[in-house]
């Protein structure tokens, strides 16, 4: 169940950003390039399976320790097992929130805040039925990704809900954004 909602995740918000390769420089008008670090570089030190302590993972129902996901190298993630939700936590190179909301896979895109952050909380076209939310701020010159997704068939779990609280949680522990 989890890999499928990495794979929805992945089609979601999959292909380059706006400003080309990750660990590209861009020029500016004149045709100089800018010193600022590539996003590779500023998040290179995140691990999506460390964003979390054991005790907020259990507070969040969730089980450690997770194991890493299948994903792109610009892309990497962690699932997560729990119950309510299950939940794949995804370190993004190459997008931010601004280059994520211009893709036209998303049913849902609304723009919001994680601890001052900007965010948004966002449904693939492919995930609507299958009661997975994701929400993503910026962090370094990239993005986090929280992917929550329904344990059960229960329809109590909100699961924007629990991937905002969930971001709130990792927000600190990972760089500002850039």
């Amino acid at each position: 169940m989890v890999a499928a909602g990495v794979g929805a995740a992945l089609l979601g918000v999959a292909g380059c950003g706006p400003g080309g390769l990750a660990g590209d420089e861009s020029g500016d008008a004149a045709g100089e390039t800018s010193t600022a670090k590539p996003s590779g570089e500023v998040l290179a030190g995140v691990d999506p399976c460390n964003m979390l302590s054991e005790s907020e993972l259990k507070s969040s129902g969730l089980q450690g320790p997770g194991e890493k996901a299948d994903t792109l190298s610009w892309r990497e993630g962690c699932n997560y097992d729990g119950d309510p939700a299950s939940l794949t936590l995804l370190k993004d190179t190459r997008q931010t929130v601004d280059s994520a909301e211009k893709k036209d896979t998303w049913a849902k895109f609304e723009r919001t805040e994680v601890n001052g952050r900007a965010a948004a909380t966002a449904v693939t076209e492919g995930s609507t039925q299958a009661q997975i939310c994701n929400v993503m701020f910026d962090a370094g010159q990239g993005l986090i990704q929280i992917q929550a997704q329904e344990a059960g068939r229960s329809d109590s779990l909100d699961e924007c809900a629990k991937a905002l609280e969930i971001a709130k949680k990792v927000e600190p522990n990972v760089p500002e954004p850039a």
